[in-house]
């Protein structure tokens, strides 16, 4: 696995990169000024680069990669157009796409917007394709506040959202604390607190309504593989899960569910075998 840069459309982006063959992009989850990264998926990024040549980018405002120049690009359609954005700066034509909670939006967008570039579509554990914004997660911001070590609160945050918390590594907590502590992360976090949420939520939510209809039209054209944690603590099976299943399934005839067991919402990382199986499977299944 290497890191890179790109500038995306003004955008300086970095990415992860690792193998050869067809392009696999992923995205991660979470949001402007928050602690999410493409490290996020360092727990596959080698081992899915056996089968492809895996990209994983730190989202626009996220990450070491540049915030949005203008606060009104702080909402989804923001990250859609970066990942779209990254695709061309990278000439990537067409790729396999993949993404996590928020990401899982941020990808099913782009082979909603841009049918010529998805190959296939992983959608995994997302609340944000599904449902508004979880107050969960903001009950887990308010405990976390109370934990004065940074590295001690990221770590208690993302085990709260965890089958359990072994998956959560040093190695994993030490770029979170970097990435929260550097002066554009910061901004973004304060621009979102002063009001730059309330915009992101009321657009995220209109954005889900025409992303349901879009799908319900039959407008999802590639094979689609929805993956999902069975005791997910947030984006639960009965309130997300179950529900992608019923979105997707009837509209998407090359669709499938993998329900991955003793997980919670980054069952990609808790269970990264059977994850990375799971999607080199479809993914060779369904591929043309």
């Amino acid at each position: 696995m290497k890191e890179g840069y790109v500038v995306a459309n003004g955008i300086r982006t970095r990415y992860l990169e690792s193998g050869s063959g067809e392009p696999l992009l992923l995205i991660h989850g979470g949001n402007y000024g928050q602690y999410c990264s493409a490290n996020d998926w360092d727990t596959n990024i080698d081992s899915l680069g056996k089968h492809f040549h895996v990209y994983a980018i730190d989202k626009i405002g996220c990450g070491f990669t540049d915030n949005p120049k203008s606060d009104k690009d702080y909402v989804i359609g923001a990250t859609v157009q970066h990942a779209y954005d990254f695709l061309r700066a990278m000439k990537i034509d067409r790729a396999h796409v993949a993404g996590h909670s928020r990401g899982g939006y941020a990808t099913t967008r782009l082979a909603l917007e841009h049918p010529e570039i998805a190959k296939t579509l992983i959608i995994v554990d997302s609340s944000t394709l599904m449902t508004p914004p979880n107050p969960m997660y903001d009950q887990w911001d308010r405990e976390a506040e109370k934990i004065p070590d940074l590295k001690q609160r990221y770590r208690y945050i993302v085990t709260a959202n965890s089958y359990s918390g072994t998956h959560v590594t040093d190695d994993f907590v030490n770029i979170t604390v970097k990435i929260v502590s550097l002066a554009k992360t910061q901004e973004a976090a304060a621009k979102m607190a002063a009001g730059l949420k309330k915009q992101f939520n009321e657009d995220l939510v209109a954005r889900q309504k025409e992303t349901h209809e879009w799908i319900r039209a039959g407008r999802l054209k590639c094979p689609t593989l929805i993956m999902w944690a069975y005791t997910d603590p947030s984006a639960t099976m009965e309130r997300c899960g179950v529900p992608c299943m019923n979105l997707v399934m009837p509209n998407v005839p090359k669709s499938e569910m993998h329900i991955v067991n003793q997980a919670g919402h980054y069952c990609y990382r808790e269970q990264p075998q059977a994850f990375d199986n799971a999607v080199v499977d479809f993914i060779r299944r369904y591929s043309k």
